[in-house]
């Protein structure tokens, strides 16, 4: 194993080409916690579809709009998805991802103060330079 990697999942922190923007201010977002910023990639009637243990292909979880995202994103990275409870944010990174002129995409990696991670694979269509689709797969740490 190369130093630096900690199982079999993991590759390097991804490190975005000056020529990939939206990977490079997400890149930034995330890493200063900045969900304000982060949300400001997506298009103002942008739609976030969500596909996890929670929200199975069948029943995808879908918010519509940029305020609607801001709010979800500050509700599902600073709070428990089950219990609701508030939970301490210790790092994020982007382990892969890529970036044309019509898409993104990149695999994210949250770990909490508790030790536990959650992976979040994003697919996204762009239109005039934003997310317009964003669809997520996520997978957390078993409780």
């Amino acid at each position: 194993m190369q130093a630096g990697m900690e199982g079999p999942a993991r590759t390097r922190p991804f490190a975005p080409k000056a020529s990939e923007r939206l990977l490079t201010e997400i890149v930034r977002a995330l890493r200063g916690k900045d969900i304000e910023a982060l949300s400001e990639v997506y298009a103002e009637d942008a739609v976030l579809e969500e596909i996890s243990g929670r929200h199975p292909p069948a029943h995808p979880s879908v918010t519509s709009g940029r305020p609607a995202i801001l709010e979800r994103l500050k509700n599902e990275i600073f709070r428990d998805p089950i219990s609701g409870w508030s939970r301490q944010l210790d790092s994020t990174e982007i382990l892969d991802g890529f970036e044309t002129d019509d898409a993104v995409a990149f695999m994210e990696l949250r770990t909490y103060e508790a030790g536990d991670q959650v992976v979040v694979q994003h697919l996204a269509r762009k239109k005039g330079g934003l997310i317009n689709h964003d669809r997520i797969v996520v997978a957390w740490d078993a409780e």
